[in-house]
C-alpha cells in the first residue's frame, strides 16, 4: 500500500492540492482552544499545515515516505513547524492522554480495524478531546470516479456510529459535497462527517 501512495505523491504537483479541506477548516476555525492535534494518514500535509498556521501543535503519520516529503516542504514554504511519522495504523501507539484533537480526513482505515483503532484514538485524547473526520460514503461506489474500490475501506453511519462508539457524538451527517481538491477529488462525492468528543 505504502509503494502505492509514493507513485501518487511522487510528483511535484500535489495530488489533492496544497488548501485545507473545507470541512477541517471550518472545524479549526470554530476552535479557541489551541493545543496538539493528530493528523490521521495526513498524505501531503494540507491540513496539518493549515492547522499549524492557526497555531496548533501538529503530529501526523502516513505510510507514504513521499507525502511525508512533500509535507514537510509545504510546512517550511509556509513558515510553520509539523511532527509528521511515517506509520501504519496498526503501528500507531500514543501516549494517554495526549491529543486535543484528531482529524481523519479521507483516512482509508479498513473496516476491520476500525474499532480497535478508535479505541487507541480515545486513549490517546484528553478528556474533551474532538474528533473530527470527513470520509467516503459507502454509497459514493455508485459514482465510479475517485476515491477507494474497496468497500472495506468506505462507511456508513451503522457502522460509524459501532465502531466510534466510544466517543460522544456531537455532529453525525451523510451527505453530497462538491470537491475540488486538486487532482485527486475533483466533482461531487457522497461522504460522511462526525464531530465527537471523548
Amino acid at each position: 500500500m505504502n509503494n502505492t501512495w509514493d507513485k501518487i505523491y511522487k510528483s511535484e504537483t500535489y495530488h489533492y492540492g496544497v488548501d485545507p479541506n473545507a470541512f477541517f477548516k471550518s472545524f479549526i476555525d470554530g476552535q479557541t482552544f489551541r493545543g496538539r492535534i493528530l493528523m490521521v494518514a495526513e498524505g501531503e500535509g494540507r491540513n496539518a499545515v493549515y492547522a499549524a498556521k492557526k497555531g496548533w501543535q501538529v503530529e501526523a503519520f502516513d505510510l507514504s515516505k513521499e507525502a511525508q516529503r512533500k509535507a514537510l516542504a509545504l510546512a517550511s514554504s509556509m513558515n510553520v513547524q509539523i511532527k509528521y511519522n511515517i506509520l501504519s495504523y496498526q503501528e500507531f501507539s500514543p501516549e494517554p492522554e495526549r491529543y486535543h484533537a484528531v482529524a481523519m480526513i479521507y483516512a482509508y482505515l479498513p473496516a476491520s480495524y476500525r474499532r480497535k483503532f478508535s479505541m487507541k484514538l480515545w486513549e490517546g485524547m484528553t478528556v474533551g478531546g474532538k474528533l473530527v473526520m470527513e470520509v467516503f460514503s459507502l454509497k459514493h461506489l455508485e459514482r465510479n470516479s475517485f476515491g477507494p474500490k474497496d468497500p472495506s475501506l468506505l462507511y456508513d453511519m451503522n457502522t460509524i456510529k459501532e465502531d466510534f462508539s466510544c466517543f460522544r457524538i456531537e455532529l453525525l451527517e451523510e451527505t453530497v459535497v462538491k470537491l475540488n481538491e486538486g487532482q485527486g477529488h475533483k466533482g461531487e462525492a457522497d461522504v460522511i462527517r462526525m464531530i465527537a468528543r471523548k
